[in-house]
């Protein structure tokens, strides 16, 4: 079947994991996400609801099956290039992304500015999205573009895990917060900085501004959101185009071991060596129903303690040498636990590295 975009038109299109769907550029231009899209070149969409834009108008050749499709004249991806051009031509360098299509509006831009061959710095420290790996407040250097079907290249990441979707122990958030800030500070990065944020209050938007040291706040889709912040630093408001709430942790854990179209094989094996199984902050300790009559427990948001361990939880591997460091060592990566009897776990790698410190969180993978 054949289609045509006009100019400024998207071209929304939504297919569920069992079905195949391709399209070509037959003439014209278009982008998907800021990726400029090869004329006369089959592209396969898998799992997943994304839209095609045309600047100029183009002509689309589809086939195969999907759950939705439809064409647009509602876009905000010329307020995005706005943004971009914006971006370009100031001296603001450290941006906060907060409301809906957070993702959208990021990929495009970083896309953008791969394609005028800068790199771009990319932190996420909402738990729940999981662009990089969810539960982790996490930093990427990208000097590549965001692929529409592989998503990010998980290479020189930096990441802290936090271990939970929700913001519970504040006092780790923001200790893991500050060490993410310092080692971004320590690899002495000028280029543009993108800081993809969770749903908060003005006094969480404040603290973190002023720990960045961002320069503007953009505020996607949500004119509500845009009106009730109150922020010390200029904002921006952009309206929203077909946004649609996915979830997206499921997915970005699949896409860590299994790899974007599943070509990766992890690997399962029986950790054998000696390693502690840790767990940050006062939930791993006994209730005050299991406390002697008359005591009362002081809480330590930031101890470190020894537990038990649970079938199908994340865990994060520890570049931390010593126990007591591990509060302040990001991780070098992540494995899940399929029998903790026998203490099997699944691994994106043959061979764990010489740490023996594990954090474990709250955070589980069922889809083993």
């Amino acid at each position: 079947m054949e289609l045509t975009l006009l100019k400024n038109q998207e071209y929304r299109v939504e297919i569920n994991d069992t079905q195949k769907f391709k399209f070509m550029i037959l003439s014209g231009s278009a982008e998907i996400k800021g990726q400029e899209l090869i004329n006369e070149k089959w592209y396969t969409i898998k799992n997943t609801k994304t839209f095609i834009f045309s600047y100029t108008g183009c002509k689309l050749k589809i086939d195969g099956s999907c759950d939705l499709q439809f064409i647009s004249n509602i876009t905000n991806v010329p307020e995005i290039v706005k943004i971009f051009n914006f971006i370009l031509k100031n001296n603001e360098k450290t941006f906060l992304i907060v409301g809906k299509g957070r993702t959208t509006f990021c990929t495009t831009i970083i896309n953008y500015f791969i394609r005028l061959h800068k790199k771009i710095l990319f932190t996420e420290v909402d738990l729940k999205k999981g662009n990089i790996f969810p539960g982790s407040l996490s930093t990427i250097h990208l000097d590549t573009l965001v692929d529409f079907n592989e998503h990010f290249k998980l290479s020189n990441v930096l990441s802290f895990y936090y271990g939970n979707l929700e913001i519970k122990n504040f006092d780790l958030y923001w200790t893991q917060i500050s060490r993410l800030k310092e080692a971004i500070d320590k690899k002495n990065v000028e280029d543009v900085h993108l800081i993809l944020a969770p749903n908060e209050s003005n006094k969480y938007y404040q603290e973190l501004i002023k720990k960045f040291k961002i320069d503007r706040l953009i505020c996607i889709g949500d004119e509500r959101k845009y009106n009730q912040i109150e922020i010390p630093i200029s904002k921006t408001f952009i309206p929203l185009s077909g946004y649609i709430e996915e979830n997206t942790v499921e997915k970005s854990i699949s896409r860590y071991f299994n790899g974007p179209n599943n070509e990766f094989t992890p690997f399962s094996f029986s950790v054998k060596r000696k390693w502690n199984v840790l767990r940050i902050g006062e939930e791993c300790l006994a209730p005050e129903s299991a406390l002697p009559l008359g005591s009362t427990r002081k809480l330590n948001t930031l101890e470190i303690n020894e537990v038990l361990l649970e079938n199908n939880n994340i865990l994060g591997i520890s570049e931390a040498k010593n126990q007591e460091d591990v509060l302040l060592a990001p991780v070098l990566g992540y494995c899940v636990i399929t029998n903790k009897d026998t203490f099997k776990i699944l691994c994106p790698q043959a061979k764990l590295p010489k740490c023996s410190n594990f954090i474990q969180g709250d955070i589980k993978f069922m889809d083993l």
